[in-house]
């Protein structure tokens, strides 16, 4: 099988493997081995950056051997920006998802009813509900209104 990319489609998957890459080796470069197999087709990939002139984009680590990414000093980059908002935007989403649950959850054995009694459409709409009142308080004050309260501080409730 034989693949042929311009120069723009080749930066284009340069950055697509840079946005996987940040979230598959977060927290080590090739390291996982589950993770081991991803990690070598982005290198394969790399590999090609002189043949398609993209030196200001890739280079080769002296040290490790590895292609890495070239980033600009202010990490201007596009990818870079779509990261960011991808990652915000997952906060607030994983944010509202659990606060929304552990509540829901303690109303409901509040009122002493039984979750595992509610049909899959009411426990969704419950937490919807939920989780609408946190997004809205999130949309107007951040995390202003967020306090976190421990037994040690406040004695136990």
């Amino acid at each position: 099988m034989k693949f042929e990319f311009t120069e723009k489609e080749y930066r284009t998957l340069v950055d697509v493997l840079t946005f996987s890459g940040m979230i598959l080796d977060a927290y080590g470069r090739g390291e996982d081995k589950s993770r081991k197999g991803y990690f070598e087709l982005e290198q394969k990939i790399y590999s090609y950056f002189e043949d398609v002139g993209s030196r200001d984009l890739i280079m080769r680590d002296p040290s490790t051997g590895q292609y890495v990414r070239k980033w600009s000093s202010d990490r201007s980059e596009t990818i870079v920006k779509i990261l960011d908002e991808y990652v915000d935007s997952s906060f607030w989403e994983e944010l509202i998802i659990r606060m929304a649950e552990r509540d829901m959850l303690a109303d409901l054995e509040l009122q002493g009813k039984d979750q595992s009694k509610m049909t899959l459409e009411e426990r969704e709409t419950l937490l919807r509900e939920y989780g609408d009142r946190y997004e809205g308080e999130f949309r107007s004050n951040g995390l202003q209104s967020v306090v976190l309260r421990s037994e040690s501080s406040e004695g136990t409730n």
